[in-house]
């Protein structure tokens, strides 16, 4: 096998031109894959990050039940030992913060233009860390100091015609079935990017919601926001195993179970990947296909020679297939180095992109350098290099020795 290798590395480096080539398309390929691979990864953190920090969390906490019949009975399924349940998870290690929320909805005044809204009572300092992506456009952000102020979506705003320093009145059903009104004042208008988040969502410090709706003390949800979110499955496990321990009354969802819109686009640009991935492996086995039967058809001779002195077909089949394998391992190299230097420089002058489709705000795309994807496309490399080499080392394996001699 050592002599094999031998002749094919040197069979490699004989023919340069030709070598040239097969590296060019294997290299390309191979660059290919990490570039639209480190750019679909970007897309994933960037969506999943978003989605986190201006409206899900990493974790949230309701109160058993709710996932199932919340949405039709939401005043059923309150939590109300929040400071409890805070004070414990907040101890355990990555989170960040533990913030309540408590959802409602209704109409929303100026006394001219009403509208539904859909609202949110939040703690106003723990908001603003949990909200790093959402961008105050303008105005201010919530304060505690300011518990009759609210902060709006910017569709919502604009809707409604109003600016920082407006008054606006809410009104909405309380828990025992009455309607209850609310005199508030616009301290700010946010973006998310989700425009129909932000044309039908506001926010207000969740003391005066309470009082609203008459639940003082209850919350719906809990969110937790940790430090890293690759620590999500390690916190839900710790936070799993406290609910079964203090007997709570509660159930948890990660952001995998809230992003509807993460598995949207991750499902979106995987499938594009696989078909990229697809497209350019078979470009690569033609070309090094090609490259394989026109060796065969130049070294007929020197084929039949080998053949002649001895050489079983398997050992022809062998030279071959490490010949193509040879080419795998230095087309793979060669495109894991082109593709980090073009990525790290395509990541420094950024790539404008416009709002996705929902969106309102576009952004700067990178292309990320990710171990998986360099992994991937070297391995790539020589699967395609050594499965396309298996057919014309086939076929040199079954010349005829004496009719390869005679070859001119």
């Amino acid at each position: 096998m050592k002599l094999y290798l031998k002749l094919a590395i040197r069979n490699v480096f004989r023919n340069r031109r030709r070598t040239l080539i097969t590296l060019a398309a294997m290299s390309f390929g191979a660059t290919s894959i990490i570039l639209f691979g480190g750019f679909v990864n970007f897309m994933y953190i960037g969506v999943r990050e978003s989605t986190i920090r201006s409206q899900v969390g990493h974790i949230q906490l309701y109160r058993k039940g709710f996932s199932e019949k919340g949405a039709i009975a939401p005043f059923d399924y309150m939590i109300g030992n929040y400071e409890e349940i805070r004070a414990l998870v907040s101890k355990i290690e990555h989170v960040q913060d533990v913030m309540p929320r408590l959802g409602f909805s209704g109409l929303i005044s100026t006394g001219e233009t009403t509208t539904s809204f859909v609202g949110s009572g939040v703690n106003p300092e723990s908001e603003a860390a949990l909200s790093s992506f959402t961008v105050i456009v303008d105005g201010k952000e919530l304060s505690s100091r300011d518990p009759r102020g609210v902060i709006l979506g910017v569709g919502l705003a604009r809707g409604l015609g109003v600016k920082p320093g407006d008054d606006l009145t809410l009104l909405t059903t309380t828990k025992g079935g009455a309607i209850n009104a609310l005199a508030v004042k616009v301290r700010g208008t946010w973006e998310s990017g989700e425009k129909a988040y932000d044309d039908r969502f506001m926010k207000t410090p969740i003391p005066e919601v309470q009082r609203l709706l008459e639940n003082e003390g209850e919350v719906q949800s809990i969110v937790v926001l940790l430090d890293k979110t690759e620590h999500t499955a390690l916190v839900s496990d710790r936070i799993a195993a406290l609910i079964t321990e203090r007997g709570f009354d509660l159930e948890m969802k990660t952001w995998e179970e809230l992003a509807l819109r993460y598995h949207q686009v991750r499902e979106l640009f995987s499938r594009v990947f696989n078909t990229l991935t697809l497209i350019v492996s078979i470009i690569v086995v033609l070309g090094i296909a090609n490259t394989m039967m026109m060796a065969i058809f130049e070294r007929t001779r020197e084929i039949g020679t080998v053949m002649a002195l001895g050489t079983r077909r398997r050992g022809v089949i062998a030279m071959f297939v490490l010949e193509g394998g040879t080419l795998g391992v230095l087309g793979g190299a060669i495109g894991i180095i082109i593709g980090i230097a073009l990525a790290k420089v395509i990541s420094y002058y950024g790539i404008p992109m416009p709002a996705p489709p929902g969106s309102t705000r576009g952004f700067v795309a990178e292309i990320l350098i990710v171990p998986e994807v360099l992994v991937q496309a070297f391995r790539l490399s020589i699967i395609t290099a050594v499965l396309s080499s298996i057919y014309p080392a086939w076929r040199a394996s079954r010349l005829n020795v004496v009719d390869a001699l005679r070859h001119v």
